[in-house]
Formats: structure tokens, sequence, C-alpha cells
């Protein structure tokens, strides 16, 4: 009996080696051409974010979807429906305060998690838009965090 397309497919998750070298090479492709390469990716947008790790102080550039917001930028920190948030996430609490690139432009901002009301508004419309974002949820007990990176106006 012939199976339905849509049991044909298996959802693959990369290796965190696997995802760090993709991570790279995204990263690259994006800041050579100014996000010409690399600025959409499973029909999101995606930005460079910068952070410092919270324990070992290196410089780190994600690649990140994100989506627009009237102060800025907002990211989802899924983590792929993972227990715990992803390491940007904590790298921003502990230095929120940073650059991200989007296509040519490089801007500072300050990053804010979305507190409960606002976030509950966001989330609405997002997962609208993004509905992968809500079986993410699902895989996870916890609530999975909108990280506001609001742009730093310049006097």
């Amino acid at each position: 009996m012939p199976q339905k397309p849509s049991t044909l497919f298996v959802s693959y998750l990369p290796s965190p080696t696997a995802l760090r070298v993709i991570s790279i090479i995204h990263t690259a492709l994006y800041r050579m051409t100014g996000g010409f390469l690399g600025k959409r990716l499973d029909g999101l947008d995606i930005l460079l974010l910068a952070t410092r790790g919270r324990k070992t102080g290196k410089h780190h550039i994600t690649p990140m979807p994100y989506f627009e917001h009237p102060r800025g930028y907002l990211l989802i920190a899924s983590n792929a429906g993972s227990t715990i948030n992803p390491g940007w996430f904590h790298n921003l609490q502990q230095a929120p305060n940073t650059t991200i690139q989007v296509g040519k432009k490089i801007e500072e901002v300050v990053a804010c998690p979305l507190r409960q009301v606002e976030r509950q508004a966001w989330w609405q419309k997002l997962t609208e838009r993004q509905p992968k974002y809500k079986s993410y949820q699902e895989k996870t007990p916890r609530e999975i965090p909108i990280v506001l990176l609001e742009k730093v106006r310049k006097s």
C-alpha cells in the first residue's frame, strides 16, 4: 500500500558539529555578499547576531531568523524545541548590548526578552506566520522566549 507523501520524509536535525560548520559557511557567505546569499532560509529572513560567550568570552556570530518589530527585530529562542534555551539567549542576558547585520547594514541593538502580555500577543502573530514554532513549543516544557533586539538611537 503506498504511503502518503508526508510520511515519506524524515525530519533531519544535523549534529552539533554539522550545525557549527553550516553556520560558519552561512555566515561567511552572508558577510561576503552583504546578505545577498543567506538572507532567506526556510521562508524566513535571516540576520547575523553577534554575542560574547558568557563563560568563554569568545565572540560568536550566529545566523538567526528574525521578524520585524516597530522598535527593531524579534528572535524566537526555540532551540528547535530543546528543553534548554539556546546559548545565544544566555549570552544576550549577560551582555544585552550588541550588534547585528541585516543585509549590508550593521546596527547596534539592545536585547530584551518580551514580557508575558507582549510575548503572548507576538507569539500568536508569529506562529500564525511560521507554525513550526508551535510544534517546537509542544516539544518542550519551557516557555519559548521571544527576544526584542531594540535599535539603539544615536544622538
